[in-house]
Parts: C-alpha cells; sequence; structure tokens
C-alpha cells in the first residue's frame, strides 16, 4: 500500500510539472502575429520599388516593457508606404496591477523619441489565449530616420503609461527578407 501511495503521489508530482511546463510553452508563444501582414499600400508600393530594402525589421532586444506591463514583437516597416506594423502580448494580472476592468482594450501608439512624434496604432487583428491577449497593430504616416529611438507606448489610466523600446538610436534597422509567399502576394499573385 505505501508502495503505491508513493507511485501514486510521484505521478501526481511529475503530471503537475509537465502540465506547467507546457502551459509555459505554449501560452507564452509569440509566434501570433509575429510575420509581416501585406497590406494594399504595400501592394500598389511594391511593383514601384522591388528592392531589398522595402521592408525594413529590427531585432527587438528588450525582451518585455520596462515595467513588465506587455511586450512587444514582430515589427516591421516600410519606409516608402510610411507604414509600421507590430505584434503585443499582455498578460491578464495586468489589469489587476492597474485596477483597470478586464477586458479593457489598451491603446497603443509608437514614439519617435528622437523627435517626440507619436503615431497611433490602430488594432487590426486580437486573439486572446488563457491568460494571454495578442494584438496585431499598424500605423501609416510613420517617419522614423536610420538614427532615431522608437518606442511602444500602452496607456493605461489617468496618463499612466508602459514603454518598450523598439529600436535604439544606435541600433540600425535591417532589411526584411521577403518570403516567396510574401513576394507572390505583394505581386498581387495570391493571398
Amino acid at each position: 500500500m505505501k508502495k503505491f501511495v508513493k507511485i501514486f503521489a510521484y505521478v501526481i508530482l511529475f503530471t503537475l510539472c509537465g502540465a506547467f511546463i507546457i502551459r509555459c510553452i505554449m501560452v507564452a508563444d509569440k509566434s501570433a502575429f509575429s510575420k509581416l501582414s501585406v497590406t494594399e499600400e504595400m501592394i500598389a508600393a511594391y511593383s514601384d520599388t522591388v528592392s531589398a530594402d522595402f521592408v525594413k525589421t529590427v531585432d527587438i532586444s528588450a525582451e518585455i516593457s520596462d515595467d513588465g506591463y506587455f511586450c512587444a514583437y514582430g515589427f516591421y516597416y516600410v519606409p516608402s508606404v510610411g507604414h509600421a506594423q507590430l505584434a503585443v502580448r499582455w498578460n491578464d494580472s495586468v489589469y489587476g496591477y492597474t485596477d483597470m476592468a478586464f477586458g479593457t482594450e489598451f491603446e497603443f501608439e509608437l514614439l519617435n523619441e528622437t523627435t517626440g512624434v507619436t503615431y497611433p496604432l490602430e488594432t487590426v487583428d486580437a486573439k486572446d489565449k488563457t491568460i494571454y491577449n495578442f494584438r496585431k497593430l499598424m500605423a501609416d504616416g510613420v517617419e522614423f530616420g536610420p538614427d532615431d529611438q522608437i518606442v511602444v507606448v500602452m496607456k493605461l489610466r489617468d496618463g499612466f503609461t508602459s514603454r518598450q523600446v523598439i529600436c535604439y538610436a544606435e541600433q540600425p534597422m535591417e532589411d526584411y527578407k521577403l518570403s516567396g509567399n510574401d513576394k507572390k502576394i505583394l505581386a498581387g499573385e495570391g493571398k
């Protein structure tokens, strides 16, 4: 009987540990919305400016905002059409930390800290996965120079914000290598 209880306790322990590990891997997955989303403006401009630097990206070195309220990733910038897009993720616990009603939609904006210009970001797609909330955000009319510091700002309440640096002034944006599917869509050949 003691042996059975011991084995049963180990099975429960390993099951709980395995479930916790799987939960951490599955729900914290930042692949949601991390790919480039092609827009009509990009399709129109692509034929005029087919070059390696059509889309810019940057490896976001800060994994999470300064205060831990959200995470930004999958940043793309198309200088020829003044278009920027990125994805954000936040945990439901943000509502408790900020005394905001559960499910409140947050506003986001891009801030060019070098020039002080802000660009409101529009949510174009949303996905909620257990405790995480994912949003694909886009802005048009965006202008960034090669030495500009770019920050995404999450507006919380009463003028309180959370910030994450997307691109540091000394960190150059890289040319994004378009996938074969991206090129087909941009050329008007697919969806």
